[in-house]
This record gives structure tokens, sequence and C-alpha cells, in this order.
């Protein structure tokens, strides 16, 4: 039986086509982190957020917005990466699914703590905000502040699980029995509406826009006391933040921050979120601190 002669080329034309599906695997394994191995290595940046307006939240029609999500694509998009997934998560559970690997980033305008920022590595801060207290329309138990609730038994407040003013209540003596944990800021709202708590204890804008969802059942707490904890403001410095050895994705991060926070175009992006000139943070202001302190 004649042996048959490979047609001339044919052995190159499979060498290519192996070389290309080995070359496109290699790729998607550099795009995808391994199990022991968490840090970004490029392509697309998964940002995780979770649903707290006007820091992050979805559209009707499924778009993620917000004052985070928003400054995240327009300093991303600078640095040149343009392919972002987002990942919706509970508030609390954000850093474990950083830590975890799921996730390469987050933008859910998260305060810069010392207890996170042992676990993370944050971002130059975005915006500094202070806290604020949704109440039922009328404010009904006249309530102006967090330092006085710790002594009125009769007062429930829901607190973000794992969120500053969870902490802040509980150093100014708030008995934990008497905060609702609530996974997000619509959950709170609604304990609110329905009269499960007294309050809802979330930063300043987040009440402000929360409470102009629902004019006729609900408002910002007014006027309102900030809380001083050990005799310091604990007015917020919000920031992205990342896994401590992603260094490459902070550092691209932050050299666009330090020439976009302040400009013209973020101030213009955070406007319709209630941000403006007196929410910048402080290193980006006349006399503040340089860029890469």
């Amino acid at each position: 039986m004649p042996t048959r002669r490979p047609r001339p080329g044919s052995s190159l034309l499979g060498f290519v086509a192996l070389a290309c599906a080995v070359t496109a695997l290699l790729f998607l394994l550099l795009e995808l982190p391994g199990p022991d191995d968490t840090a970004w290595r490029g392509g697309t940046v998964r940002v995780g957020y979770a649903l707290e307006p006007p820091y992050a939240y979805r559209t009707p029609e499924g778009t993620v917005t917000g004052e985070a999500p928003e400054v995240a694509r327009a300093v991303l998009t600078r640095a040149g990466i343009t392919r972002m997934r987002w990942v919706l998560g509970d508030f609390n559970a954000l850093i474990p699914d950083l830590l975890a690997g799921h996730i390469d980033m987050i933008a859910a305008g998260m305060f810069i703590t010392p207890d996170r920022t042992a676990r993370v590595a944050f971002s130059l801060p975005s915006s500094v905000v202070g806290q604020g207290l949704l109440v039922r329309r009328g404010n009904p138990r006249g309530l102006h502040d967090y330092a006085s609730l710790a002594g009125r038994g009769e007062v429930t407040v829901a607190v973000l699980d794992g969120a500053v003013e969870h902490r802040q209540l509980l150093q100014l003596g708030m008995p934990a029995e008497r905060l609702l944990l609530v996974p997000d800021a619509h959950a709170g709202m609604t304990a609110v509406r329905k009269g499960r708590v007294d309050g809802l204890a979330l930063s300043g804008p987040t009440v402000v826009l929360l409470a102009r969802q629902h004019p006729d059942e609900l408002e910002a707490a007014r006027p309102f006391t900030q809380p001083v904890i050990e005799g310091r403001s604990v007015a917020g410095l919000c920031a992205f933040a990342f896994r401590k050895e992603d260094t490459v994705l902070a550092a691209r991060v932050n050299e666009q921050l330090r020439t976009f926070i302040g400009s013209p175009e973020h101030l213009a992006l955070v406007r319709p979120f209630g941000f403006d000139a007196t929410t910048l943070p402080p290193w980006s202001a006349p006399g503040g601190l340089p860029p890469g302190d």
C-alpha cells in the first residue's frame, strides 16, 4: 500500500496552529490568577462594590454607577485599563473577597481605618465625608447625633455590617443589641420606613440621597452634630482598596488620582452624587499633603 506523502506546507501549518493555541492559552492564564497567586497581572480588573448610594449602586438598566465606580472607571481608563468587570458583594465581604483573589480592587466609598489598613493597601483618598442619620419624616424621636443614642434605651438604629458607623456607635457606648445589622443601604432604609428601627446611621451623602428617594416618608436628621471620638472628629477619608502585593495596579491608580482629583472633569463627574469641592480630600487642596505622601 503506497505511503501518502504530506502536502507541502501542511506540517508548517500544523505547527503554526499549535503555536497560536499555546499562545492564546498562555494569555488566558496570565489574565486569571492562580490558586496561590492573587496578584493582578494585567488584563481585566475585577472591581468589587456594594449597594450604598451615592458611593456605588446600579441603575434600573443595570449600569454600575455612583461616586466610587465613576471615579474608578475614569482613573483606570486614564491608566490605559479599559477592561473592567463589576462584582457585587455585601459590604462586609468586600475585603475577604479581595484577599481571596475573587476581585482585584474595591470601589465602594470605603473609609480608611487602622484595622483595614493592616489588611489591604489603600489608594490616595478620593473624598472626605462626615456621618449622617436617616430618620422618618418629622424626626419623631428627635435624633440629632450619635453620642446621645447610648443613653436612650428606646432608640434602635440600623448600621451596615462592618461599616465605620457600626464601630463608632459601639465606641460611643451604644449597646450591640440595639443595633440592627443590615447588608446594604437599601435594607437599612427599608427598616426605617417600616418602623423596625428609628434611624439608619450612614455617611452624610448616602443619607441625603436615600431621603430624596422617599421625601414623604424619610429625611436626613437636621441639625446633625458630627461624632467626636477620643477628642477627634471622625470624618472619613474614602479610598480604593487593593491587595498589598498588587503594587503595580495600586501605583497606576494613584498616578492618575494625583492629577484627576479636584480637576474640573472630576468635580463635574461627582457632582450628581452630592460631592463637590467641600468633599475633596486634604491632600488635593492647596497646602495639603504632597501627592507622593
